[in-house]
C-alpha cells in the first residue's frame, strides 16, 4: 500500500497553481482546492467584511479553519495534493507584521510532506479578479513571505520553474520519486 502523502502546492496569487493542480487531478490524484479563494467568494456574497482586504486576522482566522477541514479530509493510501496549506495564512500575516499564536500554532500541529513547492510570482500570466486583487509588488512580498514561512517551519521548499504545467507536474513527480 503506498503511503498517504500530503504535498502542498503554493505560490503568490496567479501563478500557476490551479492549472498545476488541474493536471494531476486529471492523473487520477486527489487535489483539494484553495480554502482562500473559495472564502473570499463567499464572503463577497454575503456582504460581509471578513475579507483579506478588511479584516485580515478574522479572515485568515477563517481560512485556517477550512484548511484544517480539509486536511483532515485526505484521501488514505495516496498522494494528496493541495493548493496551499496551513501555513500559508502566516505569510500574508507576516507580510502585513501580524502574528497570531493559535494560527502559529496549527502550522506546528498540521504537518505536510516535508517538500513544499512554490511556484514563483509570473506576471506575464497573472491577472485579477473579484477575489484576486494583489499587484505585482504584493505577489513578490507574498512570495518571499511563503519562502520563508515554510522554512521557519522546517520545509523543504522547491521553487518549480516558470515552464508548463505538464513540466512541472513531472517535476513534482520526480522530486516525490512518482516515477
Amino acid at each position: 500500500m503506498i503511503k498517504t502523502k500530503r504535498v502542498i502546492i503554493t505560490g503568490a496569487p496567479g501563478t500557476g497553481k490551479t492549472t498545476l493542480l488541474q493536471l494531476l487531478k486529471e492523473k487520477g490524484y486527489p487535489c483539494h482546492p484553495e480554502v482562500s479563494r473559495r472564502i473570499i467568494k463567499e464572503q463577497l456574497d454575503l456582504g460581509s467584511n471578513l475579507l483579506p482586504w478588511e479584516d485580515l486576522v478574522n479572515f485568515s482566522r477563517l481560512v485556517n479553519d477550512g484548511q484544517i477541514a480539509q486536511f483532515k479530509m485526505v484521501e488514505e493510501g495516496t498522494c494528496n495534493f493541495y493548493d496551499r496549506g496551513v501555513p500559508d495564512v502566516l505569510a500574508y500575516l507576516r507580510k502585513e507584521s501580524i502574528h497570531v499564536d493559535e494560527l502559529e500554532k496549527s502550522a506546528n500541529i498540521y504537518r505536510y510532506n516535508p517538500s513544499v513547492f512554490i511556484l514563483p510570482p509570473w506576471p506575464e500570466i497573472y491577472g485579477t479578479d473579484n477575489e484576486r486583487r494583489e499587484d505585482l509588488q504584493a505577489m513578490i512580498e507574498i512570495n518571499d513571505k511563503l519562502i520563508e514561512v515554510y522554512k521557519d517551519y522546517g520545509y523543504n521548499v522547491i521553487v518549480l520553474p516558470k515552464v508548463s504545467a505538464k513540466q512541472r507536474m513531472e517535476m513534482v513527480f520526480s522530486e516525490l520519486n512518482m516515477g
